[in-house]
């Protein structure tokens, strides 16, 4: 049995995750806390945790905070973050803490499961370009490149086999992109992109 500790302190959030995973990722125990003390009692209570990913927000410190004080010590733990603002600098913060992985809630629950599975085969996963949500009312650059692509006349299989990511992660992104623009389709997608100036 793998054991993974999420930290968060949005109850409904952590609770329904947890129940997700439990679901989808097999022979996997998830472990919560709700804030960085609960956490790091966690940590020193059981010998069985293989896997940390913590809120970087907590009511009562940050997930860096909580990298920091574990990574000396627990080399043998993976250690990283799950939040909804993921950007360049706090990968940078948590790669140098030698932390494997700055993970966005933008994902949903079968591609963060996904991610955990890498996770625990000894992968890293930094998501900062393909799952950000645009703030300004641009699209994320992966999005873009499925745009762009879509205005080749590439088909969502070509698309996948193009930037190297399965056909219905292709697919999730249509429908964030379908959200962000306003669209029904794609071709109605590409015409509100162009036209926006966002490809």
């Amino acid at each position: 049995m793998r054991t993974m500790l999420f930290v968060d302190d949005h109850p409904i959030y952590r609770e329904g995750l947890k129940r997700a995973l439990f679901e989808l990722v097999h022979d996997l125990d998830v472990v919560v806390a709700s804030g960085t003390q609960e956490a790091l009692q966690l940590v020193d209570a059981r010998a069985d945790i293989d896997l940390i990913l913590a809120d970087y927000r907590l009511a009562d410190g940050d997930g860096i905070s909580i990298l920091r004080t574990l990574a000396p010590s627990h080399c043998d733990v993976g250690l990283g973050i799950l939040c909804a603002d993921v950007t360049s600098d706090l990968i940078a913060r948590v790669k140098k803490l030698g932390g494997v992985a700055c993970l966005s809630k933008n994902r949903d629950v079968t591609q963060l499961a996904s991610a955990i599975e890498t996770l625990f085969a000894g992968g890293m996963v930094f998501d900062e370009k393909e799952f950000t949500s645009a703030r300004d009312g641009s699209l994320s650059i992966r999005r873009q490149e499925i745009v762009l692509l879509a205005a080749g006349g590439y088909l969502d299989k070509e698309i996948s086999e193009r930037l190297n990511i399965s056909e219905s992660t292709v697919r999730n992104h249509w429908q964030h992109i379908f959200a962000q623009l306003g669209a029904s389709n794609r071709t109605e997608a590409v015409f509100k992109a162009t036209r926006l100036g966002l490809i």
